[in-house]
C-alpha cells in the first residue's frame, strides 16, 4: 500500500500531490539538473530582462503502457516519471512569455493551461503554471475558473526543460515540458 493510500488522499488531491512531487523533482533534484547545475557553475547564457517578452517551448507527451512504444525520438531525454512502456510526443509549441502576462495552452484533455512568468532571478526563470476546466456555464471555467491544479510555481532555466506530469490521460498520464528557448 503507498503512502497516498494509506493517508486516504482523495483523487484530487492525490493528482495535485503527484503534480508538485514530480515538478519539484524535476527542478529541484540534482539527478534532473544539467551538467552545469550539478557542478554549481552558472551558465553562461545571461536572463533575459524581466520586462522583455521571452520565448518558450511548451511539448506535450503521452505516457502509457502501450506495448513496445518506447520514446518518441522526437522528444529528447526524459528523466523517470513514471513506469511507463510509452512515450509519445503529441504537440510541440513555441509561445511568448511578458512578465505577469497569462499565456495558455489547450491541453488534448481539453483542459487549459495557463503559464505566467513572474520574475527573472539569478537566471532562473520563475513560472506560475495553473491547469484549469475549459470555459462553461456559470462556473466561468478557463483561466480563472474552477483549478484543477490552482497553481504551481517552477524555476526553469535557459534551454533546461521543466516537467509537470500527474495527470490521466488516455489510460495513461499526461507530461507537460516547459523550456526557456535560449535568445
Amino acid at each position: 500500500m503507498n503512502e497516498c493510500q494509506k493517508m486516504k488522499w482523495s483523487g484530487r488531491a492525490k493528482v495535485a500531490f503527484s503534480w508538485a512531487v514530480l515538478a519539484l523533482l524535476a527542478t529541484g533534484s540534482p539527478a534532473f539538473a544539467s551538467p552545469a547545475a550539478r557542478s554549481g557553475k552558472v551558465a553562461d547564457k545571461p536572463a533575459a530582462p524581466t520586462t522583455a517578452a521571452v520565448d518558450a517551448e511548451v511539448t506535450l507527451i503521452h505516457a502509457s503502457n502501450d506495448a513496445d512504444g518506447g520514446i518518441d525520438p522526437r522528444i529528447g531525454k526524459l528523466p523517470n516519471l513514471g513506469n511507463y512502456k510509452s512515450y509519445r510526443l503529441l504537440s510541440r509549441a513555441n509561445v511568448s512569455l511578458k512578465k505577469a502576462v497569462p499565456t495558455t495552452t489547450t491541453l488534448p484533455n481539453g483542459r487549459i493551461l495557463q503559464i505566467i512568468l513572474k520574475d527573472v532571478k539569478d537566471h532562473q526563470f520563475i513560472i506560475d503554471t495553473s491547469i484549469n476546466q475549459p470555459a462553461s456555464g456559470r462556473d466561468g471555467g478557463g483561466p480563472g475558473g474552477t483549478a484543477f491544479l490552482p497553481l504551481l510555481e517552477v524555476r526553469a532555466s535557459v534551454d533546461v526543460p521543466v516537467f509537470i506530469a500527474g495527470q490521466t490521460y488516455q489510460a495513461g498520464m499526461l507530461i507537460i515540458a516547459i523550456k526557456i528557448l535560449p535568445r
